[in-house]
């Protein structure tokens, strides 16, 4: 999953995580693909591996908080290459979201 900027989404929480998957994948996919996204909360749980310090935490994606389906166009599958952070990056900007990078 992706960490994005805070995205508030009312009444169910904030979303902290992008999760994307293609939905499908045809060889000469003339309409596009299919691109599945969701939109996760943020959990915060113990931090259970060797060697952790007691009391320390982890964040690690929660609850599903909003999703839906994006269609990316031929001319864009067309530049989509042999790097697959395309077409997550892609769906950044499609759905107007900021990756955060630490």
């Amino acid at each position: 999953m992706i960490n994005i900027q805070d995205v508030t989404v009312p009444t169910k929480g904030t979303g902290k995580y992008l999760n994307v998957t293609v939905l499908s994948f045809n060889l000469m996919p003339s309409n596009g693909i299919s691109i599945y996204w969701s939109i996760h909360s943020e959990n915060v749980v113990p931090d259970e591996s060797e060697g952790a310090e007691e009391g320390a935490t982890i964040s690690r994606p929660g609850n599903m908080l909003l999703e839906g389906n994006l269609s990316m166009p031929q001319e864009a599958y067309d530049q989509w290459g042999t790097d697959d952070t395309y077409v997550t990056d892609w769906a950044l900007t499609e759905l107007g979201l900021t990756e955060v990078t630490e």
